[in-house]
């Protein structure tokens, strides 16, 4: 989708007057939430500020009957609206934001089709968007996982071995020749991606370039913000959603002053204002926590795409399991493909035992933990070793049924039903947060005959203690990890010796390095594999190949059992042999029969309504104003499914319809994307 034009701007349009030709015009997005399509107006740049204003400049102007704060986007004589009103004031001397700040957001606002407004809101924080905020100078609130991190002196780094070697240079030659190149760094876990990448911003710093890291949420762990911290003390700068708002104005001033060399965050932190950007390196880039499922709905790996073609700047994704369309497109040519085909230290890749659990239930052995993985777990703590058990949900059980009515315990204002979490003796929704008591008494029939199923984090870790009563047993999922630093002191317990299972969820998944670890169990496998989404086999082959890699980082031998009721699946058939290539081909080929991307583009247009009728009917109506769109214009290759309801089809009271438009160069019918009230746009939706 193309960029819009600087000019453009909301307000009664009309044609150029010569008498109003050289009148300066600033065009401001608005900090209020005034529902435009774009979130531009106009305003006359009086007489005493002519030549003041500046693009990125925060400015006080009049709306409505009140003034508000803003920043002027771009500036212009031709006259866009009638009678502009006069900017106000200047608010700083100086422009606060970059203007390679306001162009990323402008990309932003024309791909994933948000209101420039909103995406300005979205990318700087409060404090600094604040009209009386004033920039922090004191360095003493500084990052918590930073100071947990540590900072000394510079830790030397380690011979690298010759994959990571010549990775390393090829990369440094397009970073010194400071042109736009994207690199696909597929390494196997634990073959050294991040020394390269450290190896890699060395060269960078060496020259007075700056960097920016992209990590998933779930991976901002002491221990791998540590690794870059050492390399760099006092260098480097870090975003991420648990700093209070004080301390990410602190780090975001220290990254527009430009006194971090390193910036390191998740999505967000793709928008961090850093003047000398050289390289960009995105850890894991195939994982869905770098899209954003709320206004602006942007993808980070998408974002840096166009940041380090704007900035003239490097762009490396690594990852063990690469997504499939940032793959293909290394294979084709478009990206440049580098491998880390084997572990470091000659290390091997544990072996996989595929576990049939259909097996397991004929034998009439109907513990959540397989008798392999149980044999297994047992090996591990004689042995003085530790486990880690994945599960890819929390809680006790998926549901609360009536055995005797049938009855499922649902959410009163969603269509899911509630789940049971022991420790807080109550049901929940996962989705709108509403909880409820768990029933004695069926609500349907009165029946006691009242029974949970499933298996979750609680149910495991119960097993466990009940298995193995001398077991030291540690969870960690968003229930066990309410404080701020409680998953990291989860985790130093472990480094410590301190736990001998841990339990958990996607925290467990990825990012963490323990040496220690000799067993690795998938509770289960399928869980992920069964959901409507086109990328469901990609993420199962990436969850286990990524939980697989947590065993066998240490010199003890280890081994990884994948618990599945359906083991011939392809995701968890080359799981089992680490095999990605093969994996690649089989799902590449499907995604070209079905037309999912690589092969097209998606949008996904939602309407949600308290009224049901109302809902379905709003979305039939769009599906045939675009439908005739399309047949005007002779688009054939763009296709428009549905209405049909979305997953979740009643979520906090509200009707959810989908329309879903496939094709190639989507952006041709963007200016026929539904707008107002009760529509969310999608645009490459994951």
């Amino acid at each position: 989708m193309r960029s819009r034009p600087p000019e453009l701007a909301v307000g009664n349009r009309v044609d150029a007057a010569p008498a109003q030709a050289t009148r300066s015009i600033a065009q401001v997005v608005v900090d209020a939430r005034v529902g435009s399509s774009s979130g531009l107006f106009d305003y006359l740049v009086p007489e005493p500020l002519q030549g003041m204003v500046q693009v990125g400049q925060r400015v006080r102007v009049p709306f409505g009957k009140r003034l508000v704060s803003g920043f002027v986007y771009a500036l212009t004589e031709a006259p866009a609206v009638l009678d502009p009103r006069p900017i106000e004031s200047l608010i700083d001397a100086e422009p606060l934001l970059p203007p390679g700040v306001l162009r990323l957001a402008a990309f932003v606002a024309d791909h994933y089709a948000a209101p420039l407004d909103e995406v300005i809101r979205a990318i700087v924080p409060p404090r600094v968007r604040a009209v009386t905020a004033r920039p922090p100078r004191s360095r003493a609130r500084r990052s918590r996982i930073l100071a947990r991190a540590g900072a000394g002196e510079a830790v030397a780094a380690p011979l690298l071995e010759p994959a990571q070697r010549a990775a390393v240079e090829r990369i440094s030659i397009a970073v010194a020749r400071q042109e736009a190149e994207t690199f696909l760094l597929h390494g196997v876990t634990a073959s050294g991606k991040t020394e390269v990448y450290l190896a890699v911003l060395e060269a960078v710093l060496r020259t007075g370039g700056q960097a920016l890291v992209l990590v998933p949420e779930i991976a901002l762990t002491p221990q791998a913000v540590g690794r870059f911290a050492a390399r760099f003390p006092g260098r480097l700068a870090v975003l991420h959603s648990s700093l209070t708002e004080a301390e990410r104005a602190v780090e975001w001033w220290r990254i527009r002053r430009g006194e971090a060399d390193v910036v390191i965050g998740p999505r967000a932190a793709v928008f961090a204002p850093i003047p000398r950007l050289r390289l960009i390196a995105i850890d894991e880039e195939e994982a869905s926590a770098f899209k954003q499922d709320r206004m602006p709905r942007y993808h980070a790996p998408t974002v840096a795409r166009r940041l380090a073609q704007d900035a003239q700047a490097v762009l490396v994704l690594g990852s063990a399991t690469p997504s499939v369309v940032a793959y293909a497109r290394a294979l084709g040519g478009q990206d440049r493909l580098l491998e880390l085909p084997h572990r470091v230290k000659a290390l091997a890749l544990p072996p996989v035992e595929v576990v049939d659990m259909r097996a397991e239930l004929r034998a009439a052995h109907y513990s959540p933990l397989s008798r392999p993985l149980q044999q297994a777990l047992g090996r591990t703590l004689q042995a003085g070793g530790q486990s880690i058990l994945f599960l890819n949900r929390r809680g006790l059980a998926t549901f609360v049924i009536c055995r005797d009515c049938g009855a499922v315990r649902q959410c009163a204002h969603c269509s899911v039903a509630l789940v049971h979490h022991a420790g807080l003796a109550r049901l929940q929704c996962h989705y709108c947060g509403a909880s409820e008591p768990v029933p004695v008494r069926c609500p349907a029939c009165r029946s006691r005959a009242i029974k949970s199923f499933g298996i979750g984090t609680e149910r495991v870790e119960q097993e466990v203690r009940t298995l193995f009563p001398a077991a030291r047993v540690l969870r960690l999922d968003r229930d066990a990890v309410r404080g701020r630093d409680a998953a990291d002191l989860i985790f130093e317990q472990m480094l410590r010796g301190e736990g001998d299972v841990l339990v958990g969820t996607q925290l467990v998944a990825k990012g963490l390095d323990l040496p220690g670890v000799m067993t690795v169990g998938v509770v289960n496998a399928d869980t992920s594999l069964h959901f409507p989404d086109y990328r469901s086999s990609e993420r199962t082959f990436s969850l286990l190949t990524q939980v697989a890699g947590r065993a066998g980082r240490g010199t003890r031998p280890a081994e990884v059992y994948v618990q599945t009721y359906t083991p011939d699946h392809p995701a968890v058939r080359h799981a089992k042999y680490h095999d990605y290539r093969g994996f690649f081909r089989e799902e590449l080929a499907l995604r070209q029969a079905y037309r999912f991307p690589p092969f097209a583009e998606l949008i996904l247009a939602t309407y949600a309504h308290r009224d049901e009728a109302r809902a379905l009917g709003e979305a039939r109506g769009y599906v045939e104003q675009l439908s005739a769109t399309i047949g005007l214009r002779k688009l054939d290759d763009i296709e428009v499914l549905g209405p049909s309801a979305a997953f979740v089809y009643r979520l906090r009271d509200e009707y959810r319809v989908e329309v879903t438009i496939r094709g190639v160069a989507l952006h041709r019918i963007t200016d026929r994307l539904p707008r107002g009230r009760g529509w969310t746009i999608d645009v490459d939706p994951m």
